[in-house]
């Protein structure tokens, strides 16, 4: 996951000021890795399971457990008191994506129905349904695993 040497989620807004990204804590509803999309529920913070083509859903992304110097590759467990980050628009997160993706800077990202980001469907292409675009990947690669990638918010 974080073969590139990745090993913070928020990494900062694009013009290079001190900002910081609006902290959401709750209960982890299951077992998750930081860098994973989430939505609020009446439980607790739990994997964000709506489909790229419903719009509208705000941007949570799990953090790492920074309070006890955990690392990207320590999941936060069931019942656990979480942190998770709402990035603005501009800022950049390292996101998980999905496997078997192949990503160019600039390659739209949508949500995929399991908390990960994938490849967005453009509107351009035939029979092809429109997805909400959340953010754009900012590096070029190949995820031969689920992998944080570096992603400019939408």
């Amino acid at each position: 996951m974080s073969a590139k040497g990745k090993r913070t989620i928020y990494a900062g807004p694009a013009d290079g000021s001190n900002h910081k990204p609006l902290n959401i804590e709750g209960i982890a509803v299951s077992a998750m890795l930081p860098g994973t999309f989430l939505k609020q529920t009446t439980s607790g913070l739990a994997v964000n399971d709506i489909a790229a083509i419903i719009f509208g859903e705000q941007t949570i992304i799990a953090d790492k457990d920074q309070q006890r110097s955990k690392s990207v590759d320590d999941a936060w467990t069931i019942n656990e008191n979480m942190v998770a980050i709402a990035p603005r628009s501009g800022e950049f997160v390292n996101a998980l994506v999905a496997t078997t993706q192949t990503l160019e800077r600039g390659s739209p990202l949508a949500r995929n129905g399991a908390g990960l980001l994938k490849l967005a469907v453009t509107p351009a292409t035939v029979g092809a349904t429109s997805e909400e675009i959340v953010g754009y990947a900012d590096e070029t690669i190949t995820t031969t695993a689920t992998t944080l990638v570096r992603v400019r918010v939408a």
